[in-house]
């Protein structure tokens, strides 16, 4: 029933869309006057000469901008209504100066409202929507980009000079802040192609258990983890219930959603032994500028994905978890973002011929959009260590 309504009230808001973009069109130069007046806030120009003004090749682009905001800029520029030399000095802007928030008129923020708080879209069955759609789109795909461990999340750039070192300084981070033992335990949530499972059991002599819901994901990390102790799982971390010695989560967070956030802690909890440490690391927000449902991600990158906000942590953690650390270096994720853009421009005569030119410009929309979002710093990266009762004689975090 709630898929229902959801879809009731999804199909509710695109009707009154439809009958606005019809208004919009009829005054489209005041529009396009307006539209012009805020990007100039931020020292964009349209149709200027600087890398990061917006070339505009059909005017419709002002119409989609005010009828759909940021899902109207990002289908725009996948069909060629315009351009940027420079996307992610674009989106540090518009996130700097509050342009963005102009994209989130009262019927786009109703609607964020409602998916939020009243519909769940990541129940189980939903779930495996993002493996599908996302993470099986090809291996190849994300081979041409990553590195060589296929890590798809933020590297630790605090020493490294190149994206290779630092995914491998962000999984010795990891370890070093779970105190990782030869012989413990570790869940591994939201395993991806396998990356950290590998690295843990074959550097720290750790047993560990990945679980996904990507298929293509898991077979490749059992391949990659072949001759480990290391054992692959296509399940919901809501099916688990036995207990590990640490369990870790990285870059998974974001598709569980604000309805089952307790349910996901309480899974932790119940699955870590009680001298156990959890580490999280995830993408947040930690304000209102930027919505917890962006609606161009929403619909062609990650579906159902959502952000938390800080207090999302801390609310569900209560009673359950004490802090022992929380690390922010979400600029680093910039860094990151820029590698596998450049990663993916080089890779992609190889890539065309299977995946097109519409792919490719909602790719390169996707990456340099993201990393100039973390440019800007309204998107962090944290990584919260956690606790059940306190590290007894105190915990000290590796930097």
């Amino acid at each position: 029933m709630g898929n229902v309504a959801h879809q009731i009230v999804v199909a509710f808001v695109h009707l009154y869309k439809a009958l606005e973009g019809i208004f919009i069109r009829l005054f489209l130069n005041r529009f396009e006057k307006v539209i012009t007046k805020v990007y100039r806030r931020g020292g964009v120009t349209i149709n200027g000469t600087k890398p990061w003004d917006i070339k505009v090749h059909n005017k419709d682009f002002f119409a989609r901008v005010a009828n759909n905001a940021s899902m109207g800029l990002g289908e725009g520029y996948m069909e060629g209504m315009w351009d940027c030399d420079d996307i992610v000095e674009l989106t540090n802007r518009t996130m700097k100066h509050g342009i963005y928030r102009f994209y989130m008129n009262p019927w786009n923020r109703f609607l964020n409202f409602i998916e939020l708080h009243f519909f769940n879209l990541q129940t189980k069955e939903k779930a495996w929507e993002v493996g599908q759609k996302h993470y099986d789109t090809g291996n190849d795909l994300f081979e041409s980009f990553l590195d060589p461990e296929m890590n798809y999340s933020c590297g630790y750039w605090r020493t490294a000079k190149n994206l290779t070192e630092a995914q491998q300084d962000k999984m010795d981070l990891i370890a070093k802040k779970m105190m990782l033992k030869p012989g413990m335990k570790v869940l591994d949530v939201g395993c991806g192609w396998g990356g950290l499972c590998k690295h843990l059991a074959k550097n720290y002599g750790v047993n560990v258990v990945g679980i996904t819901i990507s298929k293509e994901g898991a077979r490749y990390a059992q391949e990659n983890c072949s001759g480990l102790p290391v054992e692959i799982r296509l399940v919901d971390y809501r099916d688990l219930n036995e207990q590990f010695d640490r369990i870790v989560s990285v870059g998974m967070f974001e598709h569980v959603g604000h309805n089952n956030y307790k349910e996901f802690f309480s899974t932790a909890h119940r699955c870590l032994k009680e001298d156990g440490i959890f580490l999280l690391h995830t993408i947040g927000v930690a304000h209102n500028d930027v919505p917890q449902i962006e609606p161009w991600f929403h619909t062609y990158i990650f579906p159902n994905g959502i952000l938390p906000y800080y207090k999302h942590i801390t609310e569900h953690i209560e009673k359950q978890f004490i802090i022992e650390d929380w690390q922010n270096f979400g600029n680093d994720y910039s860094l990151t973002l820029l590698s596998w853009y450049d990663n993916f421009i080089k890779s992609w005569p190889k890539l065309e011929n299977k995946y097109g030119d519409k792919f490719f410009r909602m790719w390169k929309y996707y990456l340099q959009f993201s990393a100039g979002a973390f440019k800007s710093r309204k998107f962090q990266l944290w990584q919260v260590v956690l606790s059940k009762n306190g590290i007894e004689g105190g915990y000290y975090a590796a930097r």
